[in-house]
């Protein structure tokens, strides 16, 4: 019964507003290297704005609010539950140029060309129009604006999601539960590069490249928005 509720809800904001805490504590404090790998990753460049979209606990957004404290940082979650806990985050770490609001990320609430890049860890699978989602993307890019997103590895074997397994509980009487949560919830519907690279581009991204995270089972796809052509 737990699992056939997990499944059919595994996108519906109210699950996230309920669970959003257990997940932070339990998968994404296990990621606290992947979340700094992706932030700095963002290109250099000067002091502008950037987006975090499907920000969770707002770990990226922060850590990359960190690394370059000239710069303004927007974190988006459509779980209201995941903005708060953000906030409080952003509060008890003392970070002043990071803000956290409630959005959705295929119909993001920004005018066109707002942001000098945008970075995305671990929410792409629960975008119901994937297209939709990077086209929004695109949109609210300035021209040469780039974008990192960073997706479970749809590829991933078993053998390799139990040696993950081990960095999120000590519990080993919980392990049955927690592979199938994360074969079928967070790796299932994981993306390799081939497919993330398929999308970005139908999306209209270019300059797309894609990698392995060196930090744990993930997809990492980095692009760019077309520049303007240069006036003559």
């Amino acid at each position: 019964m737990l699992k056939k509720i997990l499944t059919k809800a595994r996108d519906a904001r109210w699950m996230w507003n309920l669970l959003g805490p257990v997940y932070n504590h339990h998968i994404q404090r296990a990621n606290f290297d992947l979340f700094e790998d992706i932030a700095r990753r963002a290109p250099p460049g000067r002091p502008d704005s950037y987006l975090d979209v499907g920000t969770g606990r707002g770990y990226v957004a922060l850590n990359l609010a960190a690394f370059r404290p000239e710069a303004m940082i927007t974190g988006i979650d459509y779980s209201i539950t995941q903005v708060r806990s953000a906030e409080r985050l952003r509060r008890k770490k003392g970070i002043t140029n990071c803000r956290f609001r409630q959005a959705d990320a295929m119909d993001l609430p920004f005018a066109d060309a707002s942001f000098a890049g945008v970075l995305t860890v671990g929410s792409f699978k629960h975008w119901p129009d994937k297209r939709r989602g990077l086209t929004e993307i695109r949109r609210v890019l300035r021209p040469g604006g780039w974008i990192i997103l960073s997706e479970t590895d749809g590829e991933t074997t078993d053998g390799e999601l139990r040696t993950y397994m081990k960095r999120l509980s000590p519990y080993r009487l919980l392990d049955p539960l927690l592979f199938w949560g994360l074969r079928n919830i967070i790796f299932g519907r994981g993306c390799s590069g081939l497919d993330l690279a398929a999308i970005a581009a139908d999306a209209g991204f270019e300059d797309i490249a894609t990698s392995s995270s060196p930090t744990c089972p993930y997809t990492v796809l980095e692009a760019r928005k077309k520049k303007e052509p240069a006036c003559i």
